[in-house]
């Protein structure tokens, strides 16, 4: 497994998770939606993770989706934990590291991210290997006919 790809790819996310929040936060649009903004956050969320995914994926790694997924979220959690709680979250509405991370949204959000990684992870490892026994029996084909 590639550790360091996923960790990497996780940090990516939060940057684009960081930046896409920050749009709902100042958008005249959703600004003042309340809870309604978590529903655009956590749809938005499905295809930034898809992307992540496919990062981590594209060069054939078989790694196991689910703990790619948890991976990419402990980069998230370390870089929102020295980032966004004590530069953003804290000091504004004097919420801490455990009420930031307990909360319900956010732990909505962490399921997203496993269950999106890990499904595009089983689907990934499972048609890599089709293709590769697909492969392997026409090769099989080509030496029985000779």
């Amino acid at each position: 497994m590639n550790a360091l790809r996923a960790l990497l790819v996780g940090a990516l996310l939060w940057a684009v998770i960081f930046i896409e929040w920050s749009i709902l936060l100042f958008a005249p649009v959703v600004k003042d939606m309340g809870d309604r903004q978590n529903f655009v956050h956590y749809v938005l969320l499905i295809p930034i993770v898809l992307f992540g995914a496919w990062l981590f994926y594209k060069n054939g790694n078989k790694t196991n989706g689910f703990l790619a997924g948890v991976l990419m979220l402990i980069a998230g959690i370390v870089l929102d934990a020295l980032i966004t709680v004590p530069l953003f979250a804290g000091p504004q509405n004097g919420v801490t590291h455990v009420e930031f991370f307990t909360s319900g949204w956010m732990l909505i959000g962490f399921v997203e991210l496993i269950l999106i990684s890990g499904l595009y992870g089983m689907k990934k490892v499972k048609s890599a290997s089709k293709q590769k026994s697909v492969r392997t029996d026409t090769f099989l084909l080509q030496t029985t006919d000779s």
